[in-house]
């Protein structure tokens, strides 16, 4: 890929930071906390909450030394992380300090969450800050993970997490499950001086591939300035050349004050213009290097490992590049399956017209129009099983809320698309789509499987809401009425059926009545079908296109009237019923 006019803004977004209301208001938390209680014992955190103002949680640091504390321990013994985890990375590795000292305060922390939690469900919820330095720092990056697992993001603001000079929590796999949720990377941001080893105590011991990874925001301090910095491997790499062996008997709580460094900092933004750099016409180049010399890394003389440093770094920033790029393409291929879905839309208005049905009209190809479907499905098939096996593959909170998203396009292609798939499997001679295993395609299970699971969360969240309007209310109020919504009634004509197998089960009712010599097995699944329509019917679940005249619903109607008794079914079909369906008037 060609890289034109690319600008690394570590500067700028730094400059951002350190004139923000919500870093200057951690650090004060901080503050508080050290001073209500200077030894983080029994209470490892002090919660601030003013009106007007942000809820601050900040943990604090217990005394001592992190000397020898740099051991990882594996996830799979705490039951409360395991929605980080997905197919790609089962487990990870997290600090024995820092999730010890997690667990010792689980009591304490489960009902501050379930708190915040509560919260964030009020109408003007408000913003949460969790901060701590040094190992409090740590504690609270895993606080706020647990946390976002509770909240809903569609409906309340993102916690913020502050943290400062703390250690890195944990290994490459824990980095990468984080990174799974999309909307969770810009909640952390971790302000690191040059200044302070502490951060970096745990990198001189663990350089194997199941080292320390950080992930996040970093804002990297120096006497010169500060620059912000996502890249996981200029991070590592600068914390592993600046540790100091000092580091080991360093003690976080003595002779070291982030709040001057933000105050220094905040001053600099205002004033401070580095040189421009000679020789320097490429503007990513020249942007890495000025933020380079803001964190104190390089000088202005350059040198070869000045150079093979600002090569690293132009290679992270043209891969976020390169997704950035990949993430517009996606948006590209959605807008053309949208196309693609309009195409069908139209197709089934055609077979309206001549009153047979896009089913049956598919099922027929005796047009060109019928091949042009069959490349249309094709396209939106190969998208939509790329999309579920890409969700499917994220971790189980994560793949829910994209779902959420995407879901209600979801039904709408597998409620178009999946009955064309059914009248190639029928056409080819095949005989039992639903029962026969791996006969239907995965992507419409789950999709199926997804939406009844949305429809039922919705279900219960809205006997909820009636629930506490009563009581509320203290009154007995009527029942909402039950069957089909009003809008389902008057908008039954365009819809399609709720079940995508409808057709499914027509063919496999025909074939029972072409074999001939009904056995009494037969008549019991034709019996079966007849009540399924049947229910469909008073729940508006079908669209009334399965009444048009040449489909294979009415041809099974007509072989099927014949042999059954007087019933429900038989009486609607007699007496108008389809078109009183189509108006929306059948009740």
């Amino acid at each position: 890929m060609t890289i034109q006019n690319q600008f690394s803004s570590g500067l700028e977004s730094a400059n951002f930071v350190v004139n923000s209301d919500p870093v200057h208001q951690a650090w004060c938390a901080i503050e508080q906390q050290r001073q209500v209680n200077p030894n983080a014992e029994p209470s490892l955190y002090n919660e601030i909450i003013q009106p007007e103002n942000p809820i601050v949680i900040a943990f604090g640091t217990p005394p001592g030394s992190l000397q020898g504390q740099e051991g990882l321990v594996s996830s799979e013994g705490f039951a409360h992380f395991e929605f980080l985890c997905n197919k790609s990375n089962p487990v990870f590795s997290i600090n024995e300090a820092a999730i010890k000292l997690f667990q010792s305060h689980y009591n304490d922390l489960l009902l501050l969450k379930n708190k915040l939690v509560e919260n964030s469900k009020s109408k003007t919820p408000p913003l949460i800050i969790i901060t701590g330095q040094f190992l409090g720092g740590s504690v609270a990056t895993l606080f706020t993970l647990w946390l976002l697992e509770g909240l809903n993001l569609s409906k309340t603001k993102r916690p913020l997490c502050i943290t400062f000079g703390s250690p890195l929590v944990g290994d490459e796999h824990l980095r990468k499950c984080v990174l799974e949720f999309s909307t969770w990377k810009p909640c952390f941001l971790h302000i690191v001086s040059d200044q302070d080893h502490t951060p970096k105590i745990f990198m001189s011991q663990n350089t194997t591939a199941g080292a320390y990874k950080p992930f996040g925001t970093f804002l990297l301090c120096s006497a010169s300035g500060c620059a912000c910095s996502e890249d996981p491997d200029f991070i590592s790499e600068q914390f592993v050349t600046t540790n100091s062996p000092s580091a080991q008997t360093q003690d976080p709580n003595l002779g070291f004050s982030y709040g001057q460094i933000l105050e220094d900092l905040k001053r600099k933004a205002l004033c401070n213009i580095f040189k421009s750099i000679e020789g320097q016409s490429h503007p990513l180049q020249a942007s890495i290097i000025t933020q380079l010399l803001a964190i104190g890394v390089v000088s202005q003389q350059q040198s070869q490992d000045t150079d093979n440093l600002v090569r690293k770094m132009k290679k992270h920033e043209t891969k976020l590049l390169i997704q950035k790029k990949k993430n517009s393409d996606s948006d590209k291929k959605l807008n053309e399956m949208k196309i693609h879905m309009a195409f069908l839309e139209w197709y089934k208005k055609d077979a309206k017209r001549q009153n047979i049905g896009y089913y049956d009209l598919y099922r027929t190809m005796g047009n060109q129009s019928d091949s042009d479907v069959k490349g249309f499905k094709k396209k939106l098939m190969n998208y939509w099983e790329d999309s579920v096996t890409e969700v499917e593959n994220k971790p189980q909170l994560e793949g829910a809320h994209f779902r959420v998203r995407w879901l209600y396009a979801g039904t709408n292609y597998r409620g178009m698309v999946e009955p064309l798939h059914i009248a190639d499997y029928y056409k080819d001679g095949d005989k039992n789509y639903r029962t026969d295993a791996g006969k239907r395609p995965k992507h419409f299970t789950l999709l199926e499987k997804w939406h009844q699971e949305k429809q039922e969360q919705e279900k219960k969240e809205k006997q909820e809401q009636e629930k506490k309007k009563k009581q509320e209310t203290q009154k007995q109020e009527e029942k909402p009425e039950s069957g089909p919504s009003k809008s389902k009634r008057e908008n039954v004509g365009s819809s399609l059926n709720d079940d995508s197998c409808f057709w499914a089960r027509v063919e496999e009712a025909l074939i029972l009545l072409e074999n001939g010599g009904l056995t009494s097995d037969d008549k019991r699944k034709l019996k079966e079908f007849e009540d399924y329509v049947w229910n469909a019917l008073k729940n508006y679940a079908v669209s009334p296109e399965i009444f048009l005249k040449k489909s294979s619903f009415m041809k099974w109607w007509n072989d099927y009237k014949g042999i059954v008794e007087s019933n429900e079914l038989l009486d609607f079909m007699k007496n108008g019923g389809p078109r009183e369906y189509e108006a929306g008037k059948f009740t």
